[in-house]
C-alpha cells in the first residue's frame, strides 16, 4: 500500500515538473532579454497562471523613469515575444514538450510622478507579442495595436 502512495506521489511531482520548469524558464528568458535591454525586472513581480480552460496568461509589472515608460512597457513586450519563441523552439527540438505560450501578456509600468506614481497598464495577445518580437511589426504599429488595451491608473 505504501508503494502505491509513493509511486501516485512521484507521478504527480514529475507531471507538475514540466509546468515549474517552464514557468522558471520563462521567467529567466524574460529577465534576461530585459537586462539586454538594461531595464530592470525583478521575477518576484512576474506571475504566469494557467487558466481554467488550461490557456496561461502572464503578467509582468516593471518600474520605469519619468519619460520612457513607453520604452521600458515595450522591451516588457519584446522580452515575452523572446520567451514565447524560446518556448516553441524549446517543445521542437524535445518531443512530449509542451510549449507554455501565454495567450494573453499585461504589462504594468509604474511611473514615478511626484508624490504619487502613475500606473500604466497594457494587455497584448500572443499574435501581437510575437508580431513585435519576430520584428514584423515596428514598435509604433504595435502600440496601435495595442491601444484600446492602455489604461492609466
Amino acid at each position: 500500500m505504501t508503494t502505491r502512495k509513493i509511486l501516485s506521489l512521484a507521478v504527480v511531482l514529475i507531471m507538475g515538473s514540466q509546468f515549474a520548469f517552464a514557468n522558471y524558464g520563462f521567467y529567466r528568458k524574460v529577465s534576461n532579454t530585459c537586462k539586454y535591454y538594461r531595464v530592470s525586472v525583478d521575477e518576484k513581480k512576474m506571475a504566469l497562471t494557467k487558466n481554467a480552460d488550461g490557456s496561461y496568461h502572464f503578467s509582468l509589472e516593471m518600474q520605469s523613469l519619468r519619460n520612457n515608460f513607453e520604452m521600458v512597457m515595450l522591451v516588457g513586450f519584446i522580452a515575452v515575444g523572446q520567451a514565447i519563441n524560446h518556448q516553441d523552439s524549446f517543445a521542437k527540438k524535445k518531443p512530449g514538450y509542451k510549449a507554455i505560450v501565454p495567450g494573453n501578456t499585461e504589462v504594468t509600468v509604474t511611473i514615478p510622478v511626484s508624490r504619487q506614481n502613475t500606473i500604466i497598464t497594457a494587455r497584448a495577445t500572443a499574435a501581437q507579442v510575437r508580431q513585435l518580437a519576430d520584428g514584423k511589426v515596428d514598435t509604433a504599429g504595435f502600440m496601435r495595436l495595442i491601444k484600446d488595451s492602455i489604461q492609466t491608473l
